[in-house]
Order: C-alpha cells, then sequence, then structure tokens
C-alpha cells in the first residue's frame, strides 16, 4: 500500500472512530433513561404497595383487593420487563464501547506506523540533504584548490 493509501485508511478509522463513540454515546443515554424509568416504576409500585398496606389495616373489600392484587402484577409484570430491557440495553453499551475501542485500537496502531513512516522518509531526506552538501563541499575544496 503506498503512503496515501494508508492515510485514506487512516481517515476512514477516524470517521469510523467517531461514529462508534457517538453511537456509544446515544446507547449509554439509552441506558440511563431506563435505569431512571425502572427506579421511577419501582417506586412508584412500593407508594402503591404502602397506600394498600395503610386502606388494607382499616379493612377492604373483597373488590377492592382483587383490583389491588391484579395491579400489583401489572405493575411487578411492568418492573420485571423493564430490568429484562435494561440489562438488553447495557449489553448493548458495552457491545458498542468494546466495538468503540477496537476501533481506536487499530487507529492508533496506524498512527503509529504512519508516524515511523514519516519519521524514516524524514531521516531519509536529511541524509540525501546531507550528502548533497557534502558533495558540494568537496566540489567547493577541490575548485579552490585547483584555482590555486
Amino acid at each position: 500500500m503506498s503512503k496515501t493509501a494508508l492515510e485514506r485508511v487512516y481517515q476512514q478509522l477516524e470517521e469510523q472512530e467517531k461514529n462508534a463513540s457517538r453511537a456509544y454515546a446515544l446507547i449509554k443515554q439509552d441506558s440511563e433513561r431506563y435505569h431512571t424509568q425502572m427506579l421511577q416504576l419501582s417506586d412508584y409500585r412500593k407508594q402503591y404497595l404502602q397506600k394498600f398496606t395503610e386502606k388494607g389495616a382499616e379493612g377492604i373489600s373483597g373488590d377492592s383487593y382483587a383490583h389491588y392484587h391484579n395491579f400489583m402484577k401489572k405493575l411487578e409484570l411492568a418492573e420485571f420487563e423493564q430490568k429484562q430491557a435494561l440489562d438488553n440495553i447495557q449489553q448493548t453499551v458495552k457491545n458498542k464501547h468494546i466495538d468503540w475501542m477496537e476501533i481506536r485500537k487499530k487507529r492508533d496502531a496506524l498512527g503509529l506506523l504512519l508516524d515511523k513512516r514519516k519519521v524514516a522518509a524524514q531521516l531519509v531526506e536529511h541524509r540525501r540533504e546531507q550528502k548533497d552538501l557534502d558533495e558540494f563541499s568537496n566540489f567547493q575544496y577541490f575548485k579552490r584548490k585547483n584555482n590555486l
């Protein structure tokens, strides 16, 4: 691969890294939102349970108990489903982070290779310039020597 091809690959990896970083940030925000929703749902269920307990101490009808029981089942199911969704999205967060880090690792490795090639090219250029200066100095020396 030529140097320009490697540079194009490096630019593509930079763009992929930016995209992976954005995807990771978005999914992480979603995860935080899901977590907040789960906590709110759990708090609501606890508050509803507390209210029912207080009303139960005063005495409630069978219909009220059946209504409470059905509603609690729905809340528990919603909380369970929210927990599953949160677990899934947290796994996705981990996967997106891994993807991002793998792309970053490739970009860093290619960046090091490009830097090494740049340093090597500079060294070759420096040696060429030094050789040219040495030849010019020799030429000047012999020119002066022959003119004397």
